[in-house]
């Protein structure tokens, strides 16, 4: 995780953070699906690509992918992250500035979901290694980029997608997301506002905000 950070620097004039990736130090298998999206996916959106029985690696490699995503869509993983941004979002402000506490608080979110991931790996395949599983998804990166965890790997990488959630939760919690209903009925036919004479039925729209569910129940 180390080569992430180390180029961070502050703009003493303007108190913007920059990142200059290096591509030093030992990075985690955030920072390696990071490194890969600079491919583009002429493809469009795929699910993951099995290539099992070919040989004991792929076998290997499928089962890992596997667990990933039944890892990522679990409702624990879901509720960790949530908590993460309970406890964080009230730093973000919604403006272009990047402060430098954005970097330590991401660096903490990435470490934890990577620490979070390799344990629940560790517990779902007896002989996981993490470094293994890093030198195959090195050899498979060309194949990793049309797949549906891949991007799911990459969001949890992405600094202005970490952002994004940060500053959408901290919106929910504090002045909470405003939700239309809108009523659909039809209403009387008036002759005289049809240009062509035609008749046909008006909509009438009836739309109304409606809390949201957090301030239904009076939190």
């Amino acid at each position: 995780m180390a080569g992430r950070y180390d180029n961070m620097e502050e703009d003493k004039d303007e108190g913007q953070v920059e990142e200059c990736i290096d591509g030093q130090g030992d990075d985690g298998f955030l920072d390696m699906v990071d490194d890969f999206d600079e491919f583009e996916d002429e493809e469009g959106d795929v699910s993951i690509v099995s290539m099992g029985g070919q040989n004991e690696d792929d076998d290997k490699f499928d089962t890992v992918i596997g667990a990933l995503e039944d890892i990522m869509m679990d409702a624990e993983f879901q509720g960790m992250q949530e908590t993460f941004a309970d406890e964080h979002c009230a730093a973000f402000d919604d403006s272009d500035e990047n402060k430098l506490v954005y970097t330590d608080i991401f660096k903490k979110y990435t470490q934890l979901v990577e620490g979070y991931v390799e344990r629940r790996l560790k517990e779902a395949i007896s002989d996981f290694s993490m470094q293994a599983f890093m030198e195959m998804l090195s050899a498979r990166e060309e194949e990793m980029q049309s797949t549906d965890v891949f991007d799911m790997l990459v969001s949890f990488a992405d600094f202005d997608t970490f952002k994004d959630i940060m500053l959408s939760h901290k919106h929910q919690r504090h002045g909470g997301s405003v939700q239309l209903a809108v009523n659909v009925s039809q209403v009387a036919i008036h002759r005289d506002e049809q240009e062509d004479g035609e008749e046909f039925p008006d909509l009438n729209l009836d739309i109304t905000p409606v809390p949201s569910p957090k301030k239904i129940a009076g939190t």
